[in-house]
């Protein structure tokens, strides 16, 4: 059968070739009569149709080269064919020939200088190649031809937001809604445009308006969405409630307007829609967790356990486990909690809390070494590896005073990680207990790299500078930037006031280290910083108060000796 299918083929087509042929009239025939110009370009039409009959065939089954081709010959046969020569660029992009697509279109521009088709195409083709003006200069080109062209000033629009031109992109929204106050696309587009405007109560009312022309599950949600963003959670309700009331079983529906009843603290309204998606759920153990949050959340811990609990009976989930875990442990039931922490598995989302969770246990049970025994095997395979556990395993070791141990492992996890600030900034914090502290300075340089607005690092290098006396002006600029981004950071405001007061402004230095024990009481350093403050300003019997307070809650030989030096002089 397929044997047959292919030799009519071939019959057809020596049959459609022979008529595009030449046919040369032999020595002893007559010639024949002069073909007529309608039977010209039947002859024409006939070939040309042929060629992009067969160039669309290449072109289904991907033989673009193919297709390429035959489109091209069927343009030799009519070389006037619109329908044959759009479809060439379109041919070109497929193939990811850009280039040539674009200097085909520009030409065919040049040849037909009126027809926006060719301006349209290559328009869109500037786009994919991020040649933004040059569409932009196109499609005013054929706005200058056809000025009630909607479709062209939408997409104008469009480029005009892309471009963060935002008047422009309104200015043309404003008048095609002037002249169709009911275009659906045209709202839409315009409520997005002034959502990136950040004119949310504008965006809201021209959402409000496509979602009347035109509703649709999918806006219903965009507009959702845009409501809790925007914390309007009544509204967000409104919205979720016209989708679940189309479609009583969406459950991503009933998912998004359950977490708006929460966030309204309507808790008790978003368990009963709890219990009502459960019933028709393809993951009943989901609802189930969200359900043990919700009593969580109500201080309803014994009722959440019940929950938990069924759920781990019907099937091994690392979530309920882990909030099962996490109870216990606030319970003091530390064997309960290990004993579930225990079953969750490396895989899981959860493993990292787990393992943080049972490192915790240990350390509040005493057993170091046995915190130590886990994070080990943790951070030896490969598989379930994680940046926290080399910071707690270093911390472990600090711990037990093993900082050579520590900073070993930490130089190691920068390899692994070379990426990870956070990493970082713990190694630099180990170089410096051990010492290095150039090398310190060095990896928070590194630090602000990867995240300029590490609030800490900043701090860091701000206050080791101010401690040295050196570069206090960029320490100032240092640490005024961790401060704007942490106001309420007590060290911070302490490492503030210490740079101050190696510039010299003691007023400054007293306001901020005051500041700074407002929210921690607790720090000796501070209570030695405001003394040293105190005794520049010759406020002797407050500086020697402070420095008391410091040398009774400084628990080493090394800094009590330091203060009690003070103290002496103050006396003396």
């Amino acid at each position: 059968m397929a044997f047959c299918s292919h030799l009519l083929c071939a019959f057809c087509c020596c049959l459609l070739l022979s008529s595009c042929a030449v046919t040369q009239p032999a020595a002893d025939q007559t010639p024949p009569a002069p073909v007529t110009a309608a039977a010209e370009d039947q002859v024409d039409l006939s070939c040309a149709y042929f060629y992009f009959l067969w160039g669309t065939h290449a072109e289904f089954h991907e033989q673009y080269a193919e297709a390429l081709e035959a489109y091209e010959k069927a343009l030799i046969c009519d070389q006037e064919a619109t329908y044959i020569k759009e479809k060439i660029p379109l041919l070109l992009l497929k193939m990811g020939e850009l280039a040539k697509a674009a200097d085909w279109l520009a030409q065919a521009i040049e040849d037909h200088p009126g027809s926006n088709t060719y301006r349209l195409l290559l328009a869109s083709l500037y786009i994919q190649q991020g040649n933004i003006e040059k569409a932009l200069l196109l499609y005013n080109q054929v706005l200058a031809r056809e000025p009630d062209n909607e479709g062209v000033h939408l997409r104008l629009a469009l480029l005009y937001s892309h471009l963060e031109r935002y008047q422009q992109a309104e200015d043309i929204f404003r008048k095609l809604l002037a002249n169709d106050v009911d275009s659906y696309f045209t709202h839409l587009s315009y409520a997005r445009l002034l959502k990136q405007m950040e004119k949310f109560q504008d965006a809201a009312k021209e959402y409000e308006k496509a979602l009347s022309l035109n509703w649709s599950k999918e806006l219903a949600f965009e507009i959702g969405f845009f409501y809790v963003d925007q914390g309007m959670y009544r509204d967000a309700l409104r919205v979720y409630t016209t989708i679940t009331d189309e479609d009583p079983l969406d459950e991503r529906a009933a998912l998004s307007r359950i977490q708006t009843l929460l966030d309204l603290e309507q808790n008790a309204e978003a368990l009963e829609a709890l219990y009502n998606a459960r019933l028709y759920s393809e993951n009943p153990a989901h609802i189930d967790l969200i359900v043990a949050k919700v009593l969580l959340r109500q201080n309803e811990a014994g009722e959440a356990k019940k929950v938990l609990s069924k759920i781990i009976r019907a099937e091994d989930n690392s979530e309920a486990r882990y909030l099962l875990a996490l109870l216990a442990y606030q319970e003091k039931d530390y064997a309960t909690s290990l004993s579930h922490l225990g079953h969750i598995k490396s895989s899981s989302e959860e493993l990292e809390e787990a393992v943080y969770l049972q490192t915790r246990i240990y350390q509040t049970l005493g057993n170091i070494d046995e915190a130590i025994k886990l994070l080990q095997l943790h951070t030896a395979a490969e598989a379930d590896g994680s940046p926290l556990f080399y910071a707690l395993l270093s911390s472990l070791y600090q711990a037990k005073g093993e900082n050579d141990k520590a900073m070993t492992l930490m130089a190691g996890a920068i390899n692994i990680y070379p990426d990870n600030h956070q990493l970082l900034f713990e190694y630099g914090l180990v170089l410096e207990k051990n010492g290095l502290y150039e090398q310190a300075i060095g990896i928070m340089e590194k630090v602000l790299v990867l995240q300029p607005d590490h609030a800490e690092a900043l701090n860091y290098i701000g206050y080791t500078w101010a401690d040295r006396n050196i570069h206090l002006q960029k320490a100032l600029e240092y640490i005024l930037r961790a401060n704007t981004l942490k106001p309420d950071n007590g060290f911070i405001i302490d490492s503030l006031g210490w740079v101050y007061f190696r510039l010299g402004d003691f007023q400054k230095a007293v306001r901020e280290l005051e500041r700074s024990l407002k929210l921690i009481g607790d720090d000796p350093h501070i209570y030695d910083h405001l003394g040293d403050v105190y005794r520049s300003l010759e406020r002797l019997p407050e500086a020697r108060e402070v420095y008391q307070k410091a040398y009774e809650m400084f628990k080493d030989e090394k800094s009590k000796a330091e203060i009690q030096q003070k103290i002496d002089a103050l006396e003396n």
